[in-house]
């Protein structure tokens, strides 16, 4: 396994682990993910009956993943070609999963699915739409990305352009897509033999600015809080803060770790910067910060794992999450690297 596909490997492991890992913590805050849990979070739990993924297994995934994965079984279905065609293909194909379908699709997503299924949503009583669903400027998009960015082999502006394409029959808005291409360029230049944490993350500022442009020209426009300039928050906060636990509080405050695009993502950059570039320490943060920790842990461990590589990720991780979620992520990600030549 050469350098490149051991952070193939890093990406996908390390967003699978994000996701299973905060499976079990999703929607308490930090302070209630102590109480509960008699500390923090760092290994597989069995989810708590009150969360989304109560049922599951320790190790097992949940929508974050899984659709990341299933898309990218699309896209190497179709030897690396990232299309509209591909995209819708992908998405359909996930929602035939009904125990993450069912189970853990978000609003955005679900009416995306049902509309392309020829299923036409139901206008509101008396026929009223409000000029704006500022509720679709959410994370959906940027939680699947960094896997499928993979396949830009480096190329931040090709993840942006990859990363519009499969984030539109979903999130076609403004600040949902600069949230998606902010994670995908990141990703993408976390891929480079030369990157480094500062590089990574501004590619991420980099990616959101573009994704906030193609969206504002070609989606719909939101209102809702910059993307890029609360990556730029968060990233000082992080630096700022002194130590992890004051980061993940301030961070929490200060930019919020909801599923909100705009919260979500730029929490994820405030908290690699607090670990600075430390796969799991980053990861451990995102498992524990509270409110959408499942999101927000995948897209550390997919960035991380890119950027350090496999080695960065405990040996144990390949073997559990494989065998827990029936996916050959060692496979894919040698199918991954066949594309780059």
């Amino acid at each position: 396994m050469d350098y490149i596909e051991e952070k193939i490997l890093g990406c996908l492991v390390g967003a699978a682990a994000g996701d299973a890992l905060g499976a079990a913590t999703e929607m308490r805050t930090r302070r209630q993910i102590e109480e509960k849990f008699g500390g923090r979070v760092k290994e597989f739990l069995t989810p708590p009956d009150d969360t989304f993924a109560r049922g599951n297994m320790p190790g097992q995934v949940t929508d974050d993943f899984s659709l990341a994965y299933v898309t990218c079984l699309e896209i190497l279905r179709h030897n690396g070609e990232i299309t509209p065609e591909v995209s819708r293909a992908a998405l359909l194909s996930w929602a035939e999963y009904n125990d993450f379908f069912q189970r853990f699709a978000g609003p955005t997503t679900r009416a995306a699915v049902e509309e392309l299924r020829g299923n036409k949503p139901a206008l509101p009583e008396g026929g009223f739409v409000l000029v704006n669903d500022n509720g679709k400027a959410s994370n959906g998009g940027a939680m699947k990305i960094s896997p499928v960015a993979l396949f830009a082999a480096g190329d931040v502006d090709k993840a942006v352009r990859d990363a519009v394409v499969m984030c539109r029959w979903t999130h076609n808005n403004n600040i949902a897509l600069s949230g998606a291409t902010a994670v995908a360029a990141a990703t993408a230049e976390a891929m480079k033999r030369e990157a480094t944490l500062q590089s990574v993350i501004d590619a991420g500022i980099y990616g959101a600015k573009k994704g906030f442009e193609i969206g504002s020209q070609t989606g719909k426009v939101l209102a809702g809080p910059s993307v890029e300039k609360r990556i730029q928050m968060a990233v000082e906060i992080g630096r700022g803060a002194g130590d992890m636990l004051t980061a993940m509080d301030e961070i929490s405050d200060r930019i919020g770790c909801g599923l909100a695009a705009a919260e979500a993502v730029p929490a994820s950059f405030g908290l690699l910067a607090a670990a600075k570039g430390d796969t799991m320490e980053a990861i451990y943060a995102g498992v524990n910060i509270g409110n959408d920790t499942d999101t927000i842990a995948t897209m550390v461990g997919g960035i991380l794992g890119a950027l350090n590589g496999i080695g960065s990720l405990p040996k144990e991780y390949v073997e559990v999450l494989e065998t827990k979620n029936n996916m050959d992520l060692r496979g894919m990600a040698g199918r991954i690297r066949g594309l780059m030549g």
